[in-house]
């Protein structure tokens, strides 16, 4: 039986609604057009492909796509397809299950956004035992919460700045959460995949064997995106030339003390968010158990990763 189609309703402001307009491409007179054709695409295509009912979550992929039909279509269907490539990070896609990593103050979310809007977000990675996290669940966990700030729409439209701390980060810490082979999957995912704006990356107390590492990684990383990139050291003034130290907590050489980021109210409406998870988890490509002999025949469930990045623990 199918699902009551669930129509989008703008809660943009109007000054944001411009902006969509201006730099995105969105026509709220034709918007919702777009979204038929995107599904009637995906219809004609990949009927196999079971889309939610929600216009507001294809509607993220346009926007990200400045609404060309085309370019959504090939981004939502990698979308899906990152969930067979890579079964591994999505076994257990639901907050909850990453509690224990959310704790440790891995990312949050700052409570003010920047002068353009963006939301800022920044993660601490110096305190992440190697030994006690896997590569898989800190993904994981990352994924869940691109997803988790995709669903406000002023997000979409202005975008994110991540702030990322690396005080304390050690080799073996780079090796096994910063390999190539972990980088080559997370450029997969986080830039083909993830309809998010990211407009800015900041690395701030990071060691000298860091630029070892990330010279190892940037012939993945296109042009574009290596432009947003930015290495601050120690030197928070250069980072605050970016980011407004009045919105960044004190570690970040902000202003911001640990009752004024209020951190637990983002990190309590996550752990609320584990039925939406699990809603959205059972649409997209049918699962092997669903299909006749355990997979669609002549299909490779794993898409040819078997022992290549099938396992991503290095």
């Amino acid at each position: 039986m199918a699902e009551n189609r669930r129509p989008y309703v703008c809660t943009l402001d109007e000054k944001t609604l411009e902006k969509a307009k201006r730099e995105l491409n969105e026509n709220p007179e034709t918007r919702d057009q777009k979204i038929n054709e995107l599904r009637e695409k995906f219809r004609k295509e990949k009927p196999e492909v079971k889309l939610p009912p929600d216009d507001s979550f294809l509607l993220r992929f346009l926007r990200n796509k400045k609404f060309d039909v085309e370019r959504a279509y090939k981004m939502l269907l990698h979308y899906y397809n990152c969930r067979r490539k890579y079964p591994q990070l999505y076994t257990k896609y639901y907050p909850s299950a990453y509690k224990h990593i959310y704790e440790l103050g891995f990312q949050r979310i700052c409570p003010e956004r920047d002068n353009d809007g963006r939301l800022v977000m920044v993660a601490g990675l110096g305190n992440l035992d190697p030994d006690r996290f896997s590569v898989n669940d800190l993904f994981t966990a990352s994924l869940i919460m691109m997803d988790y700030i995709l669903e406000d729409e002023e997000t979409q439209v202005n975008g994110m700045v991540f702030v990322a701390d690396h005080e304390g980060m050690t080799m073996k810490m780079f090796t096994k959460f910063g390999g190539v082979t972990t980088s080559r999957i997370k450029n997969d995912i986080f830039m083909n995949a993830i309809p998010l704006r990211m407009k800015a990356i900041h690395y701030i107390r990071q060691p000298d064997v860091f630029e070892t590492i990330f010279n190892l990684i940037r012939p993945m990383i296109s042009e574009k995106i290596l432009k947003r990139f930015h290495f601050h050291g120690k030197e928070y003034g250069t980072l605050h030339d970016h980011v407004p130290s009045n919105i960044l907590p004190t570690e970040f050489g902000g202003k911001l003390t640990e009752n004024d980021c209020n951190y637990m109210d983002w990190f309590n409406k996550l752990m609320q968010c584990d039925a939406e998870f699990e809603r959205m988890n059972q649409y997209g490509f049918p699962k092997a158990s669903d299909i006749l002999g355990g997979q669609a025949q002549g299909e490779d469930p794993s898409l040819g990763l078997t022992g290549t990045f099938k396992k991503l623990e290095t």
